[in-house]
């Protein structure tokens, strides 16, 4: 006897949501990079997990398959939403295409320890590589076939990168406390300063740069000009950024474990995850030996 056609196709269905991942409210271990796509989905990369989650509006949060890391630090979306993750401890970035599987884009050849990674309106992937050591690190741009071009170098670890409509990439010179500026054609030249080693860059609608001042606990907004503001405060440590659209910013919080919102107005709510703050440390000095991983991950 043949089956009926809607329990052919309902059976169809049930098969096809048990294949997928459940989405699942999570904790985080140590949230870093963080990106938004078209569809307002947001993308966390959880280093001590080795994983990028994947995160709805309502807190729910599928993995990305993006294949094993080995320790991933930065996370951008691209404009067809191809996902970009930079994985410092195996020196390469990684792309996850909307219905395809994770691929290689670059693995070495340049790259020392990837931090952060940006995509501009071209599909231009643009990295912040920490280096080997103090004053060793660059900003490479990175081909559709994997190879580089170097447009900044001799920055002091650098863990954040954002680029803008105009093509104007901004980076995060972490451990010189300043922020950077790379107009196209040109050089490096500093934009703002006076921070206290700042990681997240993300741009918002009216094209001021959002700085995850991470020391100072802190979200601070540049304008064009180099005009810096206070956008918010009482973070814990704050990482990754990303703002939408509407003015709503996203922020890793990596001192309580959590995906952190901040709304136009300027309340602070937790998305996912969430813990007890962390105690702060005192900044290493610069003449201290520190391991590579802690280039980027200082709570």
């Amino acid at each position: 006897m043949k089956a009926p056609a809607f329990c052919v196709g309902l059976l169809a269905a049930l098969l096809l949501t048990a294949s997928r991942p459940a989405p699942t409210l999570i904790s985080l271990g140590f949230p870093d990079g963080v990106a938004i796509d078209a569809a307002g989905m947001l993308y966390v990369v959880d280093t001590d997990n080795g994983v990028v989650q994947k995160v709805s509006a309502a807190g729910e949060a599928t993995p990305l398959a993006a294949g094993p890391l080995a320790y991933p630090t930065g996370v951008a979306v691209g404009p067809t939403g191809t996902v970009y993750v930079a994985d410092a401890g195996s020196h390469s970035i990684v792309q996850v295409g909307p219905a395809s599987p994770a691929t290689t884009l670059v693995q070495g050849h340049g790259l020392v320890y990837p931090t952060a990674v940006a995509v501009d309106a071209a599909g231009n992937v643009y990295v912040a590589d920490a280096g080997a050591g103090p004053n060793t690190g660059t900003v490479q741009k990175v081909s559709s076939r994997g190879s580089l071009t170097t447009l900044a170098k001799g920055l002091n670890k650098p863990a954040g990168i954002a680029v803008s409509a105009q093509g104007v990439v901004y980076v995060a010179d972490t451990d010189n406390n300043t922020i950077r500026q790379i107009n196209p054609g040109k050089p490096a030249e500093l934009l703002a300063a006076a921070f206290n080693h700042p990681r997240g860059l993300a741009l918002d609608a009216a094209g001021n740069l959002l700085v995850a001042n991470t020391y100072d606990n802190n979200i601070r907004r540049v304008s064009p000009t180099g005009q810096v503001s206070l956008l918010a405060e009482g973070l814990h440590f704050p990482a990754g950024l990303a703002a939408d659209p509407t003015g709503a910013v996203y922020v890793s919080d990596t001192g309580t474990s959590s995906l952190r919102k901040i709304s136009p107005g300027g309340a602070i709510s937790t998305l996912a995850g969430g813990g007890a703050p962390d105690a702060a440390p005192a900044p290493a000095p610069d003449n201290a030996t520190v391991s590579r991983t802690d280039t980027t991950r200082r709570k």
